[in-house]
């Protein structure tokens, strides 16, 4: 797992939750729409930029390694060899798309039932979806 992965899936778990909430309970989240959206677009944009964040984290590693003929021992092995240092390991893409479809999915299901409860016209559902980047 990964940073990004599991802010989308904290978020996401907690959005969640809301669309189980009862009408009094649901009304204190939508009090608050404007910080959750906000978490929606900050989980997403960490999963979207994954994949620049990870391109310079390579690189930087590999040139200082490089620089520095950087060696790490091998864990485990009865007789400890020196080899060069590993590079980062990257996140799968699928788990940052699944990620990215299940914080989506929360985030558009939470949206709804607040417009189908009520809570906000849909008007403000659609500006909401745009807003947060779930369109």
């Amino acid at each position: 797992m990964s940073f990004s992965t599991e802010l989308a899936g904290l978020v996401a778990g907690q959005v969640s939750r809301f669309v189980t909430l009862n009408r009094h309970q649901l009304a204190g989240q939508v009090a608050n729409l404007d910080f959750w959206l906000a978490q929606i677009r900050n989980a997403l944009a960490a999963l979207d930029g994954y994949g620049v964040r990870f391109i310079r984290m390579h690189a930087a590693q590999e040139q200082y390694i490089g620089v520095r003929e950087i060696t790490e021992c091998s864990a485990g092995a009865a007789y400890p060899i020196d080899q060069k240092a590993s590079p980062p390991r990257r996140v799968p893409d699928r788990e940052i798309q699944k990620a990215r479809r299940a914080l989506v999915e929360a985030a558009r299901r939470f949206l709804e039932r607040c417009r189908k409860d009520g809570f906000i016209s849909e008007s403000q559902l659609s500006a909401a979806f745009k807003s947060s980047g779930i369109e």
